[in-house]
């Protein structure tokens, strides 16, 4: 008894390496990803106005965005309509509507926190694991 009692435990225990492998490589990468997006973001402070426009566009009308312009105001809304030089977005917190140029823009980005879900499941993950031993 005493030695299938330890085969399951050997068992577990390698499992349980995988596990800690796999979480560890998905932290990693969860991280690296919002540095590297953090570094680019800082890296190009003025970006094309026609990359923003095609971002803009990838996004779509009635997609939620947060929008830094270049004077560091943001704003975050709803995209209510995509035009040849700027956007319209309706806003969130203020109400109304703003047509913002293109030319404006420093950063568009979708808001969700789909990075920090990430983490926190992994967080998460990491407790039951604790909890179980």
């Amino acid at each position: 008894m005493g030695s299938s009692e330890s085969g399951g435990i050997a068992g577990f225990s390698g499992s349980t390496q995988v596990f800690r492998q796999g979480l560890a490589i998905l932290l990693t990468i969860a991280l690296m990803g919002a540095e590297t997006a953090s570094a680019f973001a800082k890296e190009s402070q003025a970006p094309d106005p026609s990359m923003v426009a095609a971002q803009v566009k990838k996004f779509g009308v009635g997609k939620a965005v947060k929008v830094k312009l270049m004077g560091g105001e943001r704003v975050s809304g709803h995209i209510r309509s995509i035009g040849a030089d700027a956007f319209t977005i309706k806003l969130s917190k203020e109400g109304g509507e703003r047509v913002i140029p293109y030319a404006q823009v420093g950063e568009v980005k979708d808001p969700s926190p789909l990075t920090w879900m990430l983490v926190g499941a992994a967080i998460v993950i990491v407790i039951i694991v604790a909890a179980k031993r």
